[in-house]
């Protein structure tokens, strides 16, 4: 009977589990960025849920109850952390020992060690379906450890030991399930939310895709119209638009007076927004380059009263892609027009097949392992952002190494096991500065025409240390290599890229500096760099 009531009881938690699943803080756990604000939000929520789990209790002899209040101290401790699970611990724990009982301190104790536990497993839990056997470990060994407890603390101790023969097992057992059903609902509405957020980073990609083939020509009539025609024809939006800062380049609906009231109406320190006009609801973002606003993305959507917050999150990602794709454009162009050896120079160099090769890459994985190509979309908006926004001429290490990792990573999905990358920078230079883009291009030039050409693939090194006074790099490639010939041309201006390192160290250092080259047909090459110290 026992048995029976508590799983009654159980109803309670899958519900819970819903309305967590709904919450905001909810999302904040999914990108990891949790607020104080929230995790006291989450502290009250689990609180909330404990507390009503002991007056959903059985009360047994003695004033003892038999409940499911563990199950939101552990579940606590698992979401929140071993902080998180002690807290609600000690609050559920308090007012069940206001509740009184010869076993009120023991339960009261117990809970905060249940919290505690649940927040020490926490650890284990991995993305998987490995979250649901460690949760109900941790749930069987939090139930044992509230029964040890209460046979330390409750007095008489042979009552104690009475009850838990009783109720002991049906608690260890009914909890433990209770804690992996809360956190089975929670992976399942996971899961749900990235199959989601896969599929509009594909569409948002494949627009992106579509329209970068046009918007080489720059943001204008003609772009406008065939991006806008590509966007309507992907979502199946009504009225696509696209306006410039002062006029209205293409729209697929109404007239260009309408177009610029529904813009007029956007709040001017938003970069996005949903405006409503004339019982007509439109999605508008700012199109920007270079932090500078270039124009307007607007699309209709269809119910007013029931937006979905997921393709809002869509056309937010696809309106950066679109600005980030304008910004590419205008790099390019001002590749073409400034002075090689210039720092603009290298970086502009966002070369339009690496963006493509990437896009095709994430694309792929949207379809087969959509948590990879969220981690991609993440990496090829890290590394774009971090080349976008380089306005210094010098940068630390760890910054060239984080910009390094980005680019590796999206390489390394294109290439799969042809390529293999290894970085051994030494801790104690990474808050030194160097010039900016000192490393990547080369990284880039070893996978692009050492390591690509080779059916086999091969393997990219990069070293960094100090010796004496200086900082020295050596990156090395097992590729194809290239004869004295090839390395002769690159000094008299052909490939601008390390011609524009080389400038630029002669430029900062003098003569005080060794950029060395070394390769051979199918040996590989190797690049030696040593420049002076300088301290951050």
């Amino acid at each position: 009977m026992l048995y029976l009531q508590l799983f009654e009881r159980m109803s309670i938690i899958a519900l819970a589990a819903y309305v967590f699943s709904q919450t905001i803080m909810f999302k904040r756990l999914l990108t990891k960025k949790i607020t104080n604000v929230e995790k006291l939000m989450l502290i009250s929520f689990f609180s909330v849920l404990s507390i009503l789990g002991t007056y959903l209790g059985v009360k047994v002899q003695g004033g003892a109850i038999a409940n499911i209040r563990p199950i939101g101290a552990i579940v606590a401790g698992l979401i929140g952390g071993p902080i998180v699970g002690i807290i609600v611990g000690v609050i559920a724990g308090l007012h069940r020992y206001t509740l009184g009982g010869f076993t009120a301190l023991s339960c009261a104790v117990s809970t905060v060690a249940e919290g505690l536990i649940g927040g020490l497993f926490k650890s284990f839990i991995k993305r998987g379906k490995s979250d649901i056997i460690i949760s109900f470990i941790a749930g069987i060994i939090a139930e044992i450890v509230q029964v040890i407890i209460i046979l330390m603390l409750a007095k008489p101790f042979d009552a104690a030991l009475e009850l838990e023969k009783n109720i002991g097992l049906p608690m260890i057992i009914i909890n433990s399930f209770g804690v992996a059903l809360f956190i089975n609902i929670i992976n399942d509405v996971k899961d749900d939310l990235n199959k989601i957020a896969a599929f509009n980073a594909y569409r948002a990609l494949n627009i992106a895709k579509k329209s970068s083939v046009y918007l080489k020509m720059g943001l204008n009539k003609d772009s406008a119209k065939e991006i806008c025609n590509i966007i309507s024809s992907e979502t199946g939006a009504k009225c696509v638009f696209i306006c410039s800062e002062n006029e209205v380049l293409y729209t697929t609906r109404y007239d260009e007076l309408h177009i610029k009231e529904i813009v007029y109406n956007m709040d001017s320190d938003k970069t996005s927004e949903l405006v409503l006009h004339n019982n007509s609801c439109f999605y508008i973002a700012k199109l920007y380059s270079e932090n500078n606003l270039k124009g307007y993305l607007g699309v209709s959507i269809k119910n007013c009263n029931n937006i979905d917050k997921y393709y809002i999150d869509f056309l937010d990602e696809l309106a950066e892609l679109l600005s980030t794709q304008i910004e590419i454009i205008r790099l390019n162009t001002i590749a073409h027009n400034i002075y090689r050896a210039e720092l603009k120079a290298l970086k502009a160099q966002i070369h339009p097949h690496f963006l493509f090769n990437a896009l095709n890459t994430i694309a792929s994985f949207c379809r087969t392992n959509p948590l990879k190509a969220r981690e991609l979309i993440l990496s090829l908006s890290k590394y774009f952002r971090s080349t976008l926004k380089r306005n210094d001429e010098f940068v630390e290490v760890k910054d060239e190494i984080d910009l390094i990792n980005s680019y590796i990573a999206i390489e390394k999905a294109r290439f799969g096991d042809r390529l293999n990358f290894y970085c051994d920078i030494d801790e104690k230079i990474k808050e030194y500065k160097i010039p900016t883009f000192l490393l990547q291009p080369i990284v880039e030039n070893s996978i692009k025409h050492g390591i690509s050409p080779k059916a086999v693939g091969g393997s990219v090194f990069l070293k960094g240390f100090k010796e004496d006074k200086y900082l020295i790099f050596m990156i090395e490639d097992t590729g194809v290599g290239f004869n004295p010939e090839y390395y002769e041309s690159i000094n008299k201006g052909e490939g601008i890229g390390i011609l524009n390192i080389k400038e630029r160290l002669k430029l900062y250092y003098g003569k005080d500096y060794l950029f060395d080259i070394q390769s051979a047909i199918e040996e590989g090459t190797k690049t030696i760099i040593k420049i002076p110290v300088m301290e951050g």
